[in-house]
């Protein structure tokens, strides 16, 4: 299994995988836009598994400044997501390693991440990598869409 930097080619399977992940699709030129600003931000890191060519799992990290203490930025994950034939076979842990690790090169004193409330099996997979549950809050605003 390789964990590297998704790229233009891996959007399509990145769709697929996304859509898993949220039930709905995401519009072709708009991952392609936002693939290409993430990608260009040095800040930002959207990383898939690979077995044989095939994306097998995907994750967002993205690297945000700290205004308290030393100052230190931390990670926030997004869009963790492994494809059904693929769970339980560590490609989350790898990827979350991955993150991890790019966020301790860059000094990140902290890494969090939301998780729905009934996601209860991300949840289990979360603890077990060392993540606390602590209280969170989301609001969606006024014509962004989901």
């Amino acid at each position: 299994m390789d964990v590297a930097d998704i790229t233009q080619d891996d959007l399509p399977q990145l769709a697929a995988l996304l859509r898993e992940l949220t039930g709905h699709g995401t519009p072709p030129d708009r991952l392609g836009a936002a693939h290409a600003a993430l990608a260009a931000n040095p800040d930002a890191r959207v990383l898939g598994a690979r077995h044989d060519g095939r994306l097998a799992g995907a994750a967002c990290g993205f690297l945000c400044p700290d205004i308290v203490g030393a100052c230190r930025p931390f990670l926030v994950v997004e869009n963790v997501v492994v494809a059904p034939a693929w769970r339980l076979l560590g490609i989350g842990r790898l990827l979350m390693d991955a993150l991890e690790a790019w966020a301790r090169q860059r000094d990140c004193s902290y890494a969090m991440l939301v998780s729905g409330p009934a996601r209860r099996e991300a949840h289990a997979f979360y603890a077990a990598l060392g993540y606390e549950s602590c209280a969170g809050f989301k609001k969606r605003l006024a014509g962004c869409g989901a």
